[in-house]
Order: structure tokens, then C-alpha cells, then sequence
């Protein structure tokens, strides 16, 4: 009977311990978000926007064209106000006189133009909030996108695993583009 009971002493408190979340396993488990637009006129680039004005620490942008100036003018605000802001934009779109990147240049933020690794495009839509939050889809950040084209963008909040695959990606190819530019 001794025996039964120094048993129990050591096994339950044991089980308890090893059930309970410590609060760095709780945060860990965020609950995974997602959500989705569609355009013409179905609120892409408005969530973009929405999506940089609530950033505070970083935003990393991948895009094949970007010639929409009021989203970069919310990177631009955004880079004032001490968010660290990369944008890498695809070579031959970045030469187009409506390009946005010289315009985000003269804010300061790094931009960088790259071709796609295999030769052709560099044809990334994505974008990196905080670490924390990722959109992507067909989604350009163009004027044509937001009123003319039928695209998508998704929206993908706490799923740690995936945006870091993303930004993983974001590093290689921040790289590579510093060796063409």
C-alpha cells in the first residue's frame, strides 16, 4: 500500500504538469485566419492597405507589377512612421513608367528589381505583415487589378509554419535581386 501511494504522489502531479500549456505554447497556437477577396471592386486593395496601415514592425513585399500609388503611398506612411518596408518588384515591370518603385525609392525604402530565377518573371504576389500575416493570390497591385481584371487575394493570419516558408523565400530572392541591381 506505501508503495501505491508514493506512486500516485509522483504520477499525478507529473501528468498535470506535462497537460498544462505554458503561455510561450499558447501564443503558439494562435488560431489560423483566412480570408478572401475577389476583384473587380471586391475590397483587394483596400484590405492591402488596411493590412499596412496595422503593420508596426516590418512589411516585405514580392510583386510582379506595382503601379497603384495609394498603396504606396500607405507603404510610404507606413516606412515614416518606423516599419521596416522591402519591396522587390519584377525587372521588366519596374521599368514601366508607371511603376511605383522610384517613388518609393525617394521615400527611402529599398527597392529591388529582380527577373524571375529561371530567366523569365519574377511573378511573386505576396506580402508579409509583421511576421504574422501573409496575402497572396493573382492580385497585382495595380489599378487594373482593382477595377478591371478578375483576381484574387488571400489573407492568411497566424499559421507561423507557412508565412515562414514565405519569408524564407522573400530572403533568397532579397538576396539574389541584390546581385542584379
Amino acid at each position: 500500500m506505501p508503495r501505491l501511494k508514493l506512486i500516485t504522489l509522483i504520477l499525478i502531479p507529473s501528468i498535470f504538469l506535462f497537460s498544462c500549456k505554458t503561455p510561450q505554447q499558447q501564443v503558439q497556437n494562435e488560431k489560423i485566419e483566412t480570408s478572401a477577396y475577389f476583384s473587380p471592386r471586391g475590397g483587394c486593395k483596400e484590405a492591402i492597405i488596411d493590412l499596412i496601415n496595422r503593420s508596426r514592425k516590418s512589411i516585405d513585399v514580392a510583386i510582379y507589377s506595382f503601379t497603384d500609388r495609394k498603396i504606396a503611398r500607405a507603404l510610404i506612411d507606413a516606412f515614416q512612421r518606423g516599419v521596416k518596408v522591402r519591396v522587390i518588384i519584377d525587372y521588366g515591370n519596374g521599368k514601366s513608367r508607371y511603376c511605383v518603385g522610384p517613388l518609393l525609392e525617394k521615400a527611402g525604402i529599398p527597392v529591388r528589381y529582380k527577373r524571375g530565377s529561371g530567366g523569365g518573371l519574377m511573378h511573386n504576389k505576396y506580402a508579409i505583415y509583421d511576421g504574422k500575416v501573409l496575402s497572396t493570390g493573382s492580385f497585382n497591385w495595380t489599378s487594373n487589378a482593382n477595377k478591371r481584371n478578375d483576381e484574387n487575394l488571400v489573407i492568411i493570419k497566424n499559421d507561423r509554419h507557412l508565412i515562414e516558408m514565405y519569408q524564407k523565400n522573400f530572403n533568397k530572392l532579397w538576396k539574389l535581386a541584390e546581385l542584379t541591381n
